[in-house]
């Protein structure tokens, strides 16, 4: 039996724990969307699926770590090279598609929050969002299957040099094929993910900027918590691109570089690559961390049934309370809403007073709901407008602005259903 070294041990040991809280992970993602037919049927929900059956296989190569590799070229080989390649397809397959997949939800996150597009609208473009991570993964992955491109790369089989052992399967050029099948592409989406993630905070900043004339200063910080979670859900996403592909691309750098990488980072490459399954689920499961801290609704409670659901249903009063539409106009609930969002006389004091009043007003839609404004006859229309006071909503800007904020409040919706 070949005597290794501690390194060579740690790097065939340390993926397999590292791929099996990943492999974990990713599988309770993939069962929590399935098995909720609400779930299923958003975009959002399906991209972190995709994403997430992408990282499975990924993950589960990682445990596999070294035991495909051929017998005796690595610490606890047991493999063959056809199962050497075939873990080389799918590792090269899963670890093009699933930080790909970060590009289609930044393009969703721009489309729904910048764009303001609705789920019908960008339920059309899906099939695109779907296929830009997944053909060109499998194209990357068949291609060094039919080139002869994986061989044991250490702890893992991969695009890797044949010799000595294999010097039929050996292309000199296979670092150049390392850049341009994984590492080019990863540290474009690192850098694609940052400038996305900060247009989309910048855009709802400055819109809520924009609202400041309309709200007291009081109301208006309240008003940007939609803000702080649009930030929030951005950095999760790109601290976890980063802290899953930093040390590798340290290892690839110092590799490029003609220099050898120091044990430490190569134990950290190979504990942290496999970690983006985990990460995913951190990132997915933030919104309800938050609604648990927030309101104390169980993370794993339908967003419909959950008191947040409720109270974002303030933000239509005729649908609050199904039954007696004047009881509804006369509730304290509905006059707070009312009062503080067409510029009632009433005082912020007196609406603070009402605790479910001041959380319906932190959640509904940023335009007064139209039938508040159509109860609203005696309301003198503001300077430089000659509409009826039942056509108030119809300000352009106010109208623009309305939309983009119900794009951002369903984004916040369907991240915790």
């Amino acid at each position: 039996m070949a005597d290794y070294s501690p390194l060579q041990k740690a790097m065939a040991i340390a993926p397999k724990c590292s791929g099996f809280i990943s492999f974990c992970s990713s599988s309770f993602i993939v069962f929590y969307v399935l098995r909720s037919p609400k779930r299923r049927g958003l975009v959002y929900h399906r991209l972190l699926l995709g994403m997430s059956i992408s990282d499975f296989f990924g993950s589960l190569m990682c445990v596999l770590s070294t035991w495909p590799i051929p017998k005796g070229e690595a610490y606890l080989a047991a493999g063959t090279v056809g199962t050497c390649a075939a873990q080389g397809f799918f590792n090269q397959t899963a670890a093009f598609c699933t930080p790909t997949y970060n590009i289609s939800l930044a393009i969703y996150y721009l489309l729904v929050i910048v764009k303001g597009w609705k789920e019908k609208r960008i339920a059309k473009v899906e099939k695109y969002l779907h296929a830009l991570p997944i053909l060109p993964g499998l194209g990357t992955g068949l291609a060094g299957l039919f080139l002869k491109l994986y061989n044991g790369a250490g702890w893992i089989c991969w695009i890797a040099p044949g010799l000595p052992n294999h010097p039929d399967r050996h292309d000199p050029s296979y670092g150049v094929y390392r850049l341009a099948f994984l590492y080019a592409v990863a540290w474009f989406i690192i850098c694609f993910l940052a400038m996305a993630m900060l247009t989309i905070y910048v855009s709802v900043l400055n819109q809520e900027k924009k609202l400041d004339k309309y709200l007291s200063t009081s109301m208006s910080k309240k008003k940007r918590t939609n803000s702080i979670k649009i930030r929030n859900q951005a950095f999760l996403y790109v601290g976890s691109m980063y802290m899953t592909w930093l040390f590798g691309s340290i290892f690839r750098f110092m590799q490029f570089a003609g220099k050898t990488p120091p044990p430490a980072i190569i134990v950290l490459f190979v504990l942290f690559f496999p970690l983006q399954g985990f990460f995913n689920m951190l990132v997915y499961f933030f919104p309800r961390i938050c609604r648990k801290i927030e309101v104390g609704t169980p993370l794993t409670a339908s967003f419909h049934d959950s008191k947040v659901a409720s109270r974002l249903r303030m933000s239509n009063p005729f649908n609050f309370r199904r039954g007696n539409k004047d009881e509804l106009k006369s509730s304290k609930v509905a006059s707070a809403v009312t009062n503080s969002t067409i510029g009632n006389s009433t005082t912020e004091e007196a609406v603070a007073e009402r605790p479910m009043t001041e959380a319906a007003i932190s959640n509904v839609s940023w335009c007064a709901p139209e039938g508040l404004l159509e109860e609203a006859p005696e309301e003198a229309p503001r300077e430089g407008h000659t509409d009826s006071p039942g056509e108030f909503e119809k300000d352009p800007e106010l109208v623009v602005e309305g939309m983009e904020k119900d794009a951002i409040d369903e984004l916040v919706e369907i991240s915790r259903a």
